[in-house]
């Protein structure tokens, strides 16, 4: 019997936690040929997380309570996950969203539709529906919402991320190479394993929202419009500019990290492009032109386009 995991990240998370294991659990009754677990970790809360964990457990040893202590933020407390997943398959949940009921039986039909095609890495992520902290919908779409690319390419994830860990999943064969590398120093763990799924295996995805993705004003990591009036109107326009400056230096280094990583395994071209962009933040404004105009490093979106030229072509 294959086994799948499904890794939470939790943290100062018992006032929605309980709905989340329970749909999860919802999920593991389409799955009766495989053998499911939910795996959680938590950030050292300060409420009572990790006592609802244990009480679940106690009631389904499928569900277990790995450690407690204090990891970092969601990228320290999911990668400490990621090295204790030893299944055919892993899913990746937040603790605060709500499955729907047959997210992961689609998700399973898709692996073994692909896995009979060829085999290799996988990665399987879906839309999600953006919700508020009662669950009711704010819209269906998230991918809509923000504006996100459904099929990006290996050059659009080199400078974004359209792939969200909370409806993500892999395999096997791209886990072991997740494990097998410097996760821990990526800007954010669902866009480093999108880089390694588009350069060395599949990235798929789902075009139908399997999860409400609950919005309530403590998310670690969250939905926001993409809407140009939203964007420019909300917050300020200077820290909007100063975080958008530190966000292009760190899609530098992930991309040396990723080089570094899995240079040896890379197509020529993907290699290449690797190399040239991050060796033109040292070069002129018209060598980073040409990656920007002919070779895809930019970014989905009118505005995080001009955004991303003006600190990243023009280097201000």
């Amino acid at each position: 019997m294959r086994k799948i995991n499904v890794i939470l990240a939790a943290y100062n998370g018992e006032k929605y936690i309980t709905e989340q294991i329970q749909s999860i659990l919802l999920n593991f009754t389409h799955l009766p040929e495989y053998d499911c677990h939910l795996l959680v970790s938590d950030d050292n809360s300060s409420d009572n997380t990790s006592a609802i964990v244990q009480r679940f457990n106690q009631q389904d040893p499928r569900i277990a309570l790995l450690d407690n202590s204090k990891k970092g933020g969601p990228r320290e407390n999911f990668n400490y996950l990621i090295t204790h997943t030893d299944a055919d398959y892993t899913f990746f949940s937040d603790q605060d969203d709500l499955w729907l009921p047959n997210k992961m039986r689609l998700f399973m039909d898709r692996f073994i539709e692909l896995e009979q095609q060829k085999a290799g890495p996988i990665l399987i992520h879906s839309d999600l529906c953006v919700a508020d902290k009662n669950l009711s919908p704010v819209h269906p779409s998230m991918f809509t919402y923000q504006n996100l690319n459904r099929n990006p390419d290996f050059a659009a994830l080199i400078v974004s991320n359209s792939v969200t860990g909370c409806v993500m999943a892999l395999n096997r064969e791209l886990l072991t190479d997740v494990q097998n590398s410097r996760i821990g120093e990526s800007i954010m763990h669902d866009w480093y394993i999108a880089l390694l799924a588009s350069a060395t295996g599949r990235l798929n995805f789902i075009d139908h929202s399997l999860i409400l993705y609950r919005q309530h004003g403590n998310n670690q990591v969250g939905a926001k419009s993409a809407s140009i009036r939203d964007m420019l109107l909300g917050g300020s326009m200077k820290k909007k500019m100063a975080l958008t400056r530190e966000s292009v230096l760190k899609t530098r280094a992930q991309a040396q990290l990723f080089l570094e990583d899995h240079g040896q395994r890379l197509k020529p071209e993907d290699k290449a492009l690797l190399q040239d962009y991050v060796e033109s933040f040292e070069k002129g404004s018209f060598s980073r032109f040409k990656l920007f105009n002919s070779r895809g490093i930019r970014k989905s979106g009118m505005l995080r386009s001009v955004f991303f030229f003006i600190f990243y072509v023009l280097g201000r």
